[in-house]
């Protein structure tokens, strides 16, 4: 049998290494809410998922020199159900994948953007 202080404590610990997760995306979607009488003790948990990243080719930009790409990542939204004790529902459910795209600086003139270690300009594909 769990003790209190573990059911207390284990969705504290659920959330402080959601929060140390930084380069995740934060969720902005909305989940169905909880019913407060009938749902006693229930919380729900939206979060994103990543299924996918994709990176264009590179591009320049103007006569600025500088060098791109567009970077698509596929997300999953996710509505998660959880009781006091951390126990996950199949009541959870998923909602339709979205994309993000943003756009990548590589090259600033000659000199490479860091992480990338390419050469600049870029070589063509």
């Amino acid at each position: 049998m769990i003790g209190k202080p573990f059911a207390l404590a284990l969705p504290m610990a659920v959330a402080i290494a959601a929060g140390c997760l930084a380069a995740a995306p934060r969720p902005t979607h909305k989940c169905d809410p909880l019913d407060p009488v009938a749902d006693a003790g229930w919380a729900v948990v939206p979060s994103l998922e990543t299924a996918g990243i994709r990176d264009s080719a590179p591009h320049q930009d103007g006569a600025s020199g500088d060098w791109f790409i567009d970077r698509t990542t596929t997300l999953l939204t996710f509505c998660n159900y959880y009781d006091e004790l951390g126990i996950y529902s199949m009541r959870s459910y998923r909602l339709s994948p979205r994309e993000e795209t943003k756009r990548i600086a590589i090259c600033r003139g000659n000199k490479p953007v860091a992480p990338y270690e390419g050469s600049c300009p870029p070589a063509k594909p």
